[in-house]
């Protein structure tokens, strides 16, 4: 997988933002309201835990790596979102996207789901019916060409549905709200 699901997730690029210039913002994004930049406290509800590592958008890191252990293979590429480089961990049934931004604090940005072998929060995979994400997660979504979005502070929870069934799972940083 490339950093190509950092785009497709994130859609910074796409943003529009007077503030960016050829891709890459020309500073670090912030809390809102707050100016402070990001490396936010992770918002609670929305996380994954493959092998009893609980992963959460905004968390720093280091202690998830370090627990996980030796990634599959490594992919690093510049941000598109600001003036970082992220770095796609790909593990067994999953892809984590690391945003490592040239000031401020590292943190994650991404999770992927790239099969069935593990069941999210709620007991939703990939091959759910969309009835049973909207039993686990209710109808508090955004919906979009088959991507139905949950949405808690700064972080995201796609689904694609295609023909009635989970075909991906993305977990994602709220670039537009940060």
């Amino acid at each position: 997988m490339s950093c190509l699901f950092a785009l497709a997730v994130f859609s910074a690029c796409d943003s529009g933002d007077p503030a960016t210039t050829g891709g890459a913002s020309t500073q670090a994004p912030t809390q809102p309201g707050s100016g402070d930049p990001i490396g936010a406290p992770p918002a609670a509800g929305i996380y994954f835990s493959p092998m009893g590592v609980k992963l959460e958008i905004g968390a720093p890191p280091a202690p998830a790596l370090e627990a996980l252990g030796e990634p599959l293979s490594e992919l690093p590429c510049p941000s598109c979102a600001m003036l970082a480089k992220d770095v796609d961990y790909r593990y067994d049934g999953f892809v984590l996207t690391v945003t490592y931004p040239e000031t401020g604090d590292d943190y994650i940005t991404g999770i992927r789901l790239s099969g069935d072998k593990y069941a999210i929060p709620g007991g939703v995979t990939i091959g759910s019916t969309l009835e049973e994400v909207l039993a686990a997660y209710g109808t508090d979504y955004q919906e979009n060409n088959g991507f139905y979005t949950y949405t808690q502070g700064l972080s995201t929870l796609e689904f694609s549905i295609k023909d009635g069934k989970v075909v991906q799972i993305l977990y994602g940083y709220d670039w537009d709200n940060a």
